[in-house]
């Protein structure tokens, strides 16, 4: 539901579009554990004294689990960025993915976890005088049912962008908006060895709307002796642009396996792609994109796609 909300917000008439980079500690409380973490978050100002995020955050890799996920959240602000000294405090969801070791004497070392989760955080932000940076500390409490709950304090540098409404500036019709696009790059399974391999993919893109883009694509994830699948996901991402030139957008939507791991030539498993991306327009015709995706799967063989390619646009 919240990510329903943040997609509103896009339509929203405020300027102010916020993108910020974490880096921090983050504590397993059951466990008493400590590891990394690390995120990214995207905040739109809906009135000055609330926002609405949405975030992709790593909570790195304590003993027997790797987790990530993706937040939507609502913020609470002190009021108007001005220089100097501002705090929020935020609530919502957390879909999370862990990957964690099973001890088990069969084949089966680990199994793909997916669930939701409340988080809360708590922000101060330093805003810098005559410039759109600004600095960030910001601690998030994740409680999930029936597994170990984290907390982690992270400190961030963001950019706030203004002047655009944040539909498809760059473009003198939307509905026309069309673009084929190759890609290469990496593709990680979510084991606890986290098994790498090249990967491609061909895209289609087509706007459907100011805010709203539909996508086919064809993915070829490589050959590990986790995971030998390729196959055609289809998504609906919902866009917001940051200047004339770039955009950022999140994507998700069923993926069609033509090849399965561990299972070649019979019926493909159920599959879906969650992305998250960016594209930069080089020239009217010409356009840069990199994404992350993530495939999530109902027989343990998630894995990280991360991809960059050029695209032709008509």
């Amino acid at each position: 539901m919240l990510f329903g909300a943040v997609a509103l917000a896009a339509a929203a008439s405020a300027p102010a579009q916020e993108v910020t980079g974490y880096a921090g500690t983050l504590r397993v409380n059951e466990a008493n554990e400590h590891t990394f973490t690390a995120g990214a978050s995207y905040t739109h100002p809906v009135h000055e004294y609330l926002a609405l995020s949405v975030s992709y955050l790593n909570e790195g890799h304590p003993i027997d689990h790797h987790r990530d996920g993706v937040a939507g959240q609502v913020w609470v602000r002190s009021g108007p960025n001005q220089p100097g000294w501002s705090v929020a405090a935020g609530a919502g969801q957390y879909f999370y993915f862990d990957t964690s070791q099973l001890h088990s004497d069969s084949s089966t070392k680990y199994t793909n976890d997916h669930g939701w989760a409340a988080i809360y955080s708590l922000q101060a932000t330093y805003h810098y005088a005559d410039s759109r940076w600004y600095n960030q500390v910001q601690i998030n409490r994740i409680s999930p049912s029936g597994k170990d709950s984290t907390t982690s304090l992270m400190l961030g540098v963001g950019y706030q962008f203004n002047g655009v409404k944040g539909d498809k500036l760059h473009l003198e019709g939307p509905t026309t908006d069309e673009a084929i696009t190759l890609m290469a790059g990496q593709g990680i399974n979510n084991s606890l060895s986290s098994e790498t391999a090249a990967i491609a993919g061909l895209e289609y893109r087509r706007a459907v709307g100011r805010y709203v883009d539909w996508t086919v694509t064809a993915l070829y994830e490589g050959n590990t002796p986790q995971s030998k699948r390729n196959g055609v996901a289809t998504q609906l991402w919902l866009i917001r642009s940051l200047n004339q030139k770039v955009e950022l957008g999140m994507g998700a939507g069923p993926y069609f396996n033509a090849k399965v791991p561990d299972a070649e030539g019979q019926r493909s498993h159920k599959a879906g792609l969650i992305s998250i991306g960016g594209r930069y327009h080089l020239a009217k015709r010409v356009v840069a994109q990199a994404t992350w995706n993530r495939v999530v799967t109902d027989y343990h063989r998630d894995a990280d796609l991360f991809l960059i390619g050029l695209g032709y646009s008509f």
